[in-house]
């Protein structure tokens, strides 16, 4: 299991910003990389989307991942959208809670599956459209939230490291962070592989433009090309390069598709995103380099290519 050291990162000036509650840690990206372990299973009916994912992921041997799913009908359908704070205690905070009792398709969803007080743990957003064929997005809450068809589902992780929640005092949420576990037995009925490309688990930090901090965590690791396959966390609104900007400090996001690659200037990271606001709207685009700063946390699982 290899730990990434700290990079000196400079920051571009941001022209959207957020005060977080605590003082800044001075560590702004953490990050594990091992062997990946990749599985390819079926998100059950009748099941919970939490109990869905993770006892798969749990038989395949996998501690921590990504999970990405499309076309999955689910009924009921609970989950929060991004806000702003009212207790003065965070930058940015959720909204009441949502219930679709009639339930929805989700379009595509990106989760990170790991543990929280020992137990499993998942943070998923999404796009959905409900019967209506009205499109939105949004926090799904995932032990609420029921599948009703079996749909397919894939997940990229470690089997040695694992996401776990720690409470955060700069920003005063309890959030995701990279850390070593034990390695679990393996189920070999599973659709799964172990010790494949380089895999690594990241958490990002407030303040860092999202695409120059991928390029950080990539030579962290010496890794010249990587797909973005994990993709959740929040920024700052978001600029994209085709000059469109949203301008709400709350919003949350997913990764349609990123990946890591060198050029004549250096590495480069170019990120295709869904990004919901407050009112659960969905824009999606090509993120502009340098200038959308991470609002509470990015939560990334690279994986490596190879140079050919």
């Amino acid at each position: 299991m290899q730990a990434s050291p700290a990079v000196e990162h400079i920051k571009p000036p941001f022209a959207r910003s957020a005060r977080h509650p605590g003082a800044p840690d001075p560590v702004r990206i953490v990050s594990l990389a091992g062997n990946a372990a990749t599985t390819s299973f079926t998100l059950q009916a009748g099941m919970n989307l939490r109990d869905a994912i993770s006892i798969p992921l749990a038989a395949a041997g996998i501690s921590g991942a990504t999970v990405r799913f499309e076309n999955l009908h689910v009924s009921p359908h609970h989950f929060l959208m991004p806000a702003l704070s009212h207790d003065g205690k965070h930058a940015a905070f959720y909204s009441a809670p949502h219930e679709v009792a009639g339930g929805v398709v989700i379009e595509l969803a990106c989760a990170t599956y790991g543990r929280r007080d020992g137990a499993p743990f998942v943070h998923c957003h999404a796009i959905w459209r409900d019967a209506d064929g009205k499109r939105q997005g949004g926090h799904m809450l995932m032990d609420q939230t029921i599948v009703v068809a079996p749909a397919a589902a894939q997940a990229w992780g470690l089997r040695n490291a694992t996401m776990e929640t720690r409470f955060d005092p700069e920003t005063h949420f309890t959030l995701f962070h990279p850390a070593v576990v034990a390695a679990v037995a393996i189920d070999m009925q599973a659709d799964s592989k172990i010790d494949g490309p380089r895999t690594v688990l990241a958490r990002i930090r407030p303040d860092e433009d999202l695409n120059m901090a991928i390029e950080d965590v990539c030579r962290m690791h010496g890794i010249r090309h990587a797909k973005v396959r994990g993709s959740v966390g929040s920024i700052i609104g978001a600029e994209f390069e085709d000059g469109r900007v949203v301008e709400d400090l709350a919003t949350e996001i997913l990764v349609r598709e990123g990946q890591v690659s060198p050029t004549a200037d250096g590495l480069r990271c170019r990120l295709d995103i869904a990004l919901i606001d407050p009112r659960g709207k969905v824009c999606e685009g090509v993120l502009a380099r340098g200038r959308n700063p991470v609002l509470i946390c990015f939560e990334l699982v690279l994986e490596e290519q190879s140079d050919d």
